[in-house]
């Protein structure tokens, strides 16, 4: 499904397009609508969702940050009614990818450690907010003021808004950033495809978790959030057993050779702190760029021509709209790798 078919641009920052899908508006104003028939302040209501908006936003820029740090690039960012999605691409190794995912709930940390001593020190040291993402409240710590001013409320908001966000994200639930981090924590060890086949299969479950959640509790947004995240670990698991995820050739495992050798502890810390150097099939130390598989990404490029030609022949004789999500990813994926080649054709020719 191609979200951003459904959405209109409100800006360009940092390079990066910002856009809102339709559905984000309309559930804006049903949730105005409603806040008003029920009788709740209409104007508080907006000025959450303002807030709201404002921090997902940023969140997601955390994430496009991230992966340019890493190599990567992010040109888009969509708003839509069960969050913000980035389309950021990191070389696809472990400390990459980590590093993107994680780069956006740093946003909201780095925000509730600023509100958190905003409000503790506008209250001359006797009060900070709780931990509590559903309910964070205040810890008395005595000597503060009896009564707050009303923008010390509104950054005690802005700190529970970062503080939900923060708690929801860290779930691990793929698509959700706890369960990326997850994936991300466990690759170096397991390798992509058992590392993505672990993260689904916990996702799945937590899914299914949070949808009996949102049935109990009559909470229509945490059951969206529960069938999208299952659909994504879903479609995830099948591009994992179909062997469509594939490591950055400039990467060769440290669970390959002597690395399975190690503790389970020893190989995750090489993975994440180390995260650049090679090894041969040995296990030692290798500065080869073509070490340990030319032969596999040659067998990988046929298969992804081979396929991508029987994709475009069903899309000329049955549409497009006869494609399955793995085929719309394949075709993505070709694409990319093909922008990287004629971009890297194109500095080595200005050398």
């Amino acid at each position: 499904m191609n979200f951003l078919a459904s959405s209109f641009r409100i800006g360009r920052v940092l390079g990066i397009d910002v856009r809102v899908h339709v559905l984000f508006v309309l559930w804006i104003a049903y949730t105005l609508i409603s806040a008003g028939a029920a009788g709740r302040p209409v104007l508080s209501e907006a000025v959450f969702l303002g807030l709201l908006f404002g921090t997902v936003l940023v969140h997601e820029f955390g994430h496009c940050l991230g992966a340019r740090a890493v190599g990567g690039e992010a040109r888009n960012i969509l708003m839509w009614p069960l969050g913000g999605l980035a389309y950021a691409h990191a070389p696809m190794r472990p400390w990459p990818q980590f590093v993107t995912v994680v780069c956006g709930p740093l946003v909201n940390v780095i925000f509730c450690l600023l509100s958190a001593t905003v409000i503790f020190l506008a209250s001359g040291g006797g009060l900070l907010p709780g931990v509590n993402p559903l309910d964070p409240g205040f810890i008395v710590l005595g000597g503060g003021p009896a009564g707050l001013p009303t923008w010390i409320r509104h950054v005690f908001t802005f700190y529970h808004v970062n503080l939900l966000l923060l708690g929801f994200n860290l779930l691990p639930i793929y698509p959700l950033d706890g369960g990326q981090i997850f994936h991300a924590v466990i690759w170096p060890s397991l390798g992509l495809r058992r590392a993505t086949t672990v993260a689904c299969y916990v996702g799945l479950a937590g899914a299914v978790l949070l949808g009996v959640l949102g049935l109990r509790s009559g909470n229509s947004m945490l059951l969206f959030i529960a069938v999208f995240g299952g659909m994504t670990c879903y479609q995830r698991l099948r591009m994992a057993q179909q062997g469509m995820l594939i490591e950055d050739d400039r990467f060769v495992p440290r669970y390959y050779g002597s690395a399975r050798r190690r503790g389970f502890w020893s190989r995750l810390w090489r993975g994440i702190a180390r995260p650049g150097r090679r090894r041969d099939e040995g296990g030692r130390v290798s500065t080869n760029p073509n070490v340990g598989g030319w032969e596999a990404r040659q067998t990988e490029r046929q298969w992804l021509e081979a396929e991508v030609d029987r994709i475009l022949k069903k899309v000329s004789e049955q549409g497009v709209h006869s494609l399955t999500y793995i085929e719309r990813q394949t075709l993505e994926r070709a694409t990319r790798e093909r922008q990287q080649e004629e971009r890297q054709f194109q500095r080595n020719t200005r050398v």
